[in-house]
């Protein structure tokens, strides 16, 4: 039974039993004892009346009849109902039977205190160490409920209790990862809009520089068509730069959910250049696509897409012209990689580990294009889909930035 598994339930239902064998033992032997009370009793009564009979002179013979008598006689009834003595006679008026049922009637109620005194104690302790137990439990309830886990319900001990604070336990876990979860998701939400907030003042004051200048200067056409272009590249920059943090932001919300299929790669890796192509022949730097035409990658078409267009964009904007940034990929029974490789200043040692921070511009990196989203864009992109987006680079030798996926995703 359940209820038995409780250790202080069994304890207690022990005790019960060992007071009720105790009890039923005890009966037995007061029965036992009172039996040969009065077996003595009726012996000593016997002696009394023979002795009686043989002092008026009653044959021995005649009171050995009369001693070995089994049946009542309706006459002899007759003769103790004159003398005074019926079943309905005190016994008290027999000396010798009010003390038997006296001494056992003591020795009963005496058996009878003392089980009950050690029941009631044992009642109490168990009832005691319970309510101990249910005030504990209260207290760490009510800690769970107020966001503090640092102590744990008893749970080392067999029983429904203990089976109820092992499901209380695994609530108060759920809550603390939902709490924990909650709270990540404020510092997200803060780090997000600090960002946002951190990284549009550079345009946002730029814009309103320009248009201070071109309602200073109306009549000017030259000056408001160049603060025109400049104020419409600066709102192309603002919109970029929201565009990029809300994707990154998404993905790192969780609030994308990834549509894989298998895709070609070739395929793949032209449609993430095809916008970046003309770029590289304006400044004299070749695109080159390398890999087998028939190989294939389960993925997300359009987010895997947007995450190779950033490696190449990224690739373009560390290359001077006259470089080669080359796109390839291979496959192995176990692991298929998209790799993005260019040959111009490659990465710091000091910076490699931070450029997949947000807004992370490395010192030596002077005036080159890019807002610094383009890649942690990317590492979101590749490890919500259970990829890995790794990079190998030494300084003047150019980089290179690998996606690798499992072959049987």
């Amino acid at each position: 039974m359940n209820i038995l598994q409780d250790k202080n339930t069994r304890f207690y239902v022990t005790i019960l039993t060992a007071l009720f064998g105790a009890f039923l033992l005890l009966t037995l032997f007061l029965s036992w004892l009172h039996g040969r009370e009065a077996q003595q009793l009726l012996f000593e009564r016997e002696q009394t009346i023979v002795a009686s009979l043989m002092e008026q002179g009653v044959p021995r013979a005649s009171i050995a009849q009369a001693v070995r008598g089994a049946e009542p006689s309706g006459e002899g009834a007759k003769l103790l109902a004159q003398l005074g003595h019926t079943q309905v006679v005190s016994f008290r008026l027999f000396p010798s039977i009010d003390r038997s049922v006296r001494l056992f009637g003591r020795i009963a109620a005496g058996i009878g205190v003392i089980l009950a005194v050690i029941l009631l104690g044992m009642t109490i302790r168990f009832l005691w160490k319970r309510e101990k137990l249910y005030r504990q439990a209260e207290n760490i309830i009510t800690q769970y409920a107020d966001g503090h886990f640092e102590r744990h319900l008893p749970q080392n001990e067999n029983g429904s209790i203990y089976q109820l604070f092992s499901a209380v336990e695994e609530l108060a876990v759920a809550l603390r990862a939902q709490g924990e979860k909650e709270q990540e998701r404020k510092v997200f939400l803060k780090d997000t809009i600090s960002d946002i907030s951190h990284q549009l003042k550079t345009p946002l004051a730029a814009l309103h520089m320009y248009t201070e200048i071109i309602a200073q200067e109306p009549d000017r056409k030259e000056t408001v068509e160049r603060f025109s272009q400049k104020t419409m590249q600066s709102l192309d920059r603002i919109e970029q730069l929201v565009q990029t943090l809300l994707k990154v932001s998404r993905i790192d919300a969780g609030s994308i959910v990834f549509q894989k299929e298998w895709v070609f790669a070739a395929e793949l890796a032209k449609s993430a250049a095809a916008d970046l192509s003309e770029r590289a022949r304006q400044e004299g730097k070749r695109l080159i696509m390398e890999g087998d035409e028939a190989q294939m990658l389960f993925c997300d078409r359009e987010w895997t897409r947007e995450a190779v267009s950033n490696l190449i964009k990224n690739a373009l904007d560390h290359t001077d012209a006259g470089g080669t940034v080359t796109v390839f990929w291979e496959s192995s029974p176990a692991m298929f990689r998209l790799s993005v490789a260019d040959d111009g200043c490659g990465i710091a040692q000091e910076d490699i580990h931070h450029i997949f921070k947000r807004f992370y511009r490395s010192n030596k990196e002077g005036g080159r294009q890019g807002i610094g989203l383009g890649l942690p864009l990317a590492k979101s992109i590749v490890e919500g889909q259970g990829g890995i987006l790794s990079v190998n680079s030494k300084p003047g030798e150019g980089a290179e930035f690998t996606l690798s996926f499992l072959a049987d995703l």
